[in-house]
Order: structure tokens, then sequence, then C-alpha cells
């Protein structure tokens, strides 16, 4: 897969995640609300592969894969280090993907929050390496 079909799945899973989190606000669900936190958690992994493909780099086997690749790219990369993406991937992972989803300890608040956060982070990689044929089509809303 190349960088157009990692982000496209990242802008999809970010898309199905703000649907699950408007209907969990609507029913009051906390399951929805952690399937949401699953979602938004896949779109930055997706987003964070995107990265690493358009910089030539293999995408991630791994999360510990993925972290060690972005570390190494940081040190390399002066945008990506500025934008701190390595930072923003461990703190993602640890309020969606442990926090949302595992230990299901976060409120309707905090993952509209962090949900802005992985629409940020999309942007940003899209941002960084510009393709002008890249279009969100609509994907990318406000909560």
């Amino acid at each position: 897969m190349g960088y157009l079909e990692y982000l496209n799945e990242a802008l999809e899973a970010y898309g199905k995640a703000l649907e699950e989190y408007k209907r969990a606000l609507k029913e009051r669900d906390i399951t929805l609300l952690r399937n949401a936190c699953d979602k938004g958690w896949l779109a930055v992994v997706k987003a964070t592969d995107a990265l690493l493909v358009r910089k030539g780099i293999e995408p991630a086997k791994s999360h510990i894969d993925r972290r060690d690749k972005l570390w190494k790219l940081s040190k390399e990369d002066e945008g990506v280090r500025r934008l701190g993406f390595y930072d923003r991937l461990g703190a993602r992972m640890l309020h969606l993907h442990i926090q949302g989803y595992y230990d299901g300890s976060v409120t309707f608040e905090s993952v509209k929050v962090e949900l802005e956060k992985v629409k940020e982070y999309i942007n940003d990689v899209q941002a960084i390496y510009p393709l002008s044929s890249v279009c969100f089509n609509g994907v990318i809303s406000s909560l």
C-alpha cells in the first residue's frame, strides 16, 4: 500500500470514529464511546503509516516498530520533529487506546477533545508532505 491508501484508511477510520462518537453521545452509551476511541486510535495508526511510507520507510509491523521508526524519523527530519509526531502518537495511544478503549476511563468531553487531536494529526501528516491529489472529501469535520 502507498501513502494515499494509508491516508484514506486513516480518514475512513476517523469518519467512523466521529459517527460512533455522535451516536454514543446521543444514546449516552459508554460501549459506543469506547469503540469511537478505538477507531480514533486506528486513524492515528494509519496516518502514521502514511507518514512513514511517504518518507520511503516501510509501514510498521507492530506498535513498537511504529514508535521506533517514528523516533528515528523525528531525529532525521526537522518537520517531523517540530510537529511532535512521536509524542503525539504516544499521547493518542494512552488516551484513546489504553484509557479509552481498554479501560473505559474517559468522558464524552475528553473523547471529543482527543478526536479533535486526531483530526489535527491527520491534517499535519497531509500538510508536511502535501500532494495536490489528496482530498479529505468532507470527512474531516467538526464535532
